[in-house]
């Protein structure tokens, strides 16, 4: 969230939020001041999701079910804050099921490549789960995900 001040008026921009955390991004914060504008992208808006467990489950299945059938799987996903998302889940999942550890996972984005750089940089920011992985190892340095 930004908030600026342009002659008295106090604008709050923000992109589109979630007030529950991922899996590696804390909630959004209720900032402690009441903007005069306020400027919101929201993609989601005003859609109820699932428990994050749940769609993660779900998600996971889905992949398992369709790798055990002798599929593949093309995922699409912005190069900023989801695909990273989406990389841990992969990540953790492939690391306890070990029945996939010989199925490759590629991401191809020189974008999302780039991206990664700060997230393995910038820690600070990330949830409380990310920050305590980072005391042992940096948990966007993955096992069983290579980009392309």
């Amino acid at each position: 969230m930004f908030m600026a001040d342009i002659a008295g008026v106090r604008v709050l921009y923000t992109r589109d939020y979630s007030r529950e955390e991922d899996c590696h991004l804390c909630a959004a914060e209720i900032p402690q001041f009441s903007p005069d504008i306020c400027i919101i992208e929201s993609t989601y808006g005003v859609q109820l999701h699932q428990p994050r467990n749940v769609r993660e489950k779900r998600f996971t299945d889905v992949i398992h079910s369709t790798i055990s059938q002798g599929g593949r799987v093309l995922i699409l996903a912005f190069a900023l804050e989801r695909a990273q998302e989406l990389i841990l889940i992969l990540d953790e999942y492939w690391s306890n099921h070990p029945e996939l550890n010989n199925i490759p996972i590629y991401y191809a984005s020189p974008l999302g490549k780039r991206c990664m750089v700060v997230y393995q940089t910038y820690i600070n920011p990330m949830n409380e789960r990310i920050c305590n992985q980072f005391a042992n190892s940096n948990p966007f340095d993955f096992k069983h995900i290579s980009p392309l």
